[in-house]
């Protein structure tokens, strides 16, 4: 936990100096350092090779330079009606990086489904889409509306998290082509959809105006992580951990980061060699420039003898959600929506994809042997930073989980689990133990079905 905090601070850093979307983002000082960090405590734990690697990122990368979100105060709502300006307010990265500037009417949308559509008029306007994380930005629905919208002609779009607090939010599958679109925290979007409907009651319209300006910084340097542990076999097990972040990123992903730090320190001093060799990769990046591929295309040497990637992300999160509880005031006795924690951490998927089987049974001791809260049964799918080892056709296997708080700044070291990311250290440093158990034709298996 003493390493998520560390890994943290490095995101407070980008904070500190100003950045406006702040974190360990690929290509900027705060993800090399946290790399350079993390490299340090691999040699720390004996692990004599550790270095950085440097690659150029493939994609410029996207950031705000100034914005605002006005909701602009009348007179005809009555005396000593101001300006409210949105403090969650986060511009989503579009095609262009020309700078916005407009008014318009606010139109709600609702969840911005065809049905929904059918009936409103959003040309020349401002739409307010209610996004439900239902489990995550990660998993709504509303990817892609913010795009429909703008096609239908709307000058802008606000998506609406309904989210704890007042939270700011990224996530580039909220984006538009070209117009200004914005995330916003649940505070802000219960506002929003409260004074458009008083307004409309009154026979009004809310007004809003909005501005934006954005820069590119194409061909940054970006930064991975590489150290190993020689095993009895020159044959390769990967252990990976993303190391860039939007925001604090605790649970996306310093607490993985933490877990492979935990476990290379813990195969290093063990006095006999692993039955194959450990490579742990710190990836460098995940949302922006894709540091696993870099480090594919450097290592086809430990590529050809990879037998399993390993990747350790979202591991530790508190489960939080919404809930009813008794109200005598609201119909039917109880009021919904009320933001609760539980006691244990978020449901992992545990997923294998070009593996066998076999992979997937070894999975499923997350569970029944460690106690990490799963889904019932692993599943052919792996979504996250291993992409690129899925793409080279390596098996690949790892938990994952996201919810309310994903991509947010809510993702802080408060809302993770010390016992579960001790449940997840074990799970992984077991699992480790099976695979070397296992030969490496009972670990591949055929590559997913074609989409």
């Amino acid at each position: 936990m003493a390493d998520v905090h560390r890994i943290v601070d490095f995101s407070l850093e980008s904070k500190a100096a100003g950045d406006l979307l702040y974190g360990r983002i690929s290509g900027l000082p705060a993800e090399q350092k946290t790399v350079d960090w993390t490299v340090g405590k691999l040699k720390a734990s004996g692990l004599k090779d550790a270095h950085a690697e440097s690659y150029v990122s493939t994609a410029p990368l996207w950031l705000p330079v100034s914005f605002e979100l006005r909701v602009l105060g009348d007179a005809t709502f009555g005396a000593g009606t101001q300006d409210v300006v949105l403090k969650s307010a986060m511009p989503i990265r579009n095609a262009t990086v020309k700078p916005a500037a407009g008014e318009g009417a606010l139109v709600f949308v609702g969840r911005g489904s065809a049905a929904e559509l059918a009936n409103i008029d959003v040309k020349g306007k401002i739409a307010v889409v209610n996004v439900v994380p239902d489990d995550s930005l990660f998993a709504a629905r509303e990817k892609g509306v913010a795009r429909e919208l703008e096609k239908r002609g709307a000058v802008g779009v606000i998506n609406a998290v309904e989210s704890p607090g007042n939270l700011l939010y990224y996530d580039n599958r909220y984006g538009c082509d070209a117009a200004p679109c914005f995330l916003v925290g649940g505070d802000d979007g219960a506002f929003l959809e409260s004074v458009i409907g008083r307004a409309a009651k009154a026979g009004k319209q809310v007004r809003m105006g909005l501005a934006l300006k954005a820069e590119e910084r194409p061909n940054l340097t970006a930064w991975n992580g590489v150290a190993t542990i020689p095993g009895k076999s020159k044959e390769v097990v990967i252990v990976n951990a993303h190391a860039d972040a939007w925001f604090d990123g605790a649970d996306d992903n310093a607490d993985g980061l933490a877990v492979e730090l935990g476990l290379a320190d813990y195969f290093a001093r063990r006095k006999e060699k692993p039955a194959r060799t450990l490579v742990f990769m710190i990836s460098g990046g995940h949302h922006t420039a894709v540091g696993a591929a870099a480090f594919i295309k450097a290592h086809p040497d430990i590529i050809e003898n990879t037998v399993l990637v390993m990747n350790l992300e979202h591991l530790a999160q508190i489960n939080v959600t919404q809930a009813a509880r008794l109200d005598p005031s609201a119909p039917g006795g109880y009021a919904a929506g009320f933001w609760t924690a539980n006691t244990t951490e978020t449901t992992k998927q545990a997923g294998a994809v070009n593996a066998t089987p076999f992979v997937w049974e070894l999975m499923g001791k997350a569970s029944k042997r460690y106690g990490v809260v799963t889904s019932y049964e692993p599943t052919p799918s792996a979504p996250g930073d291993l992409g690129s080892y899925i793409r080279a056709g390596l098996p690949s296997a790892q938990l994952i989980s996201s919810e309310v708080y994903y991509h947010s700044s809510g993702d802080t070291p408060s809302t993770i689990s010390v016992p579960g990311l001790e449940r997840a250290a074990a799970f992984y440093a077991g699992f480790i133990g099976d695979v070397a158990k296992a030969p490496r034709g009972k670990l591949k298996g055929p590559p997913p079905p074609a989409r």
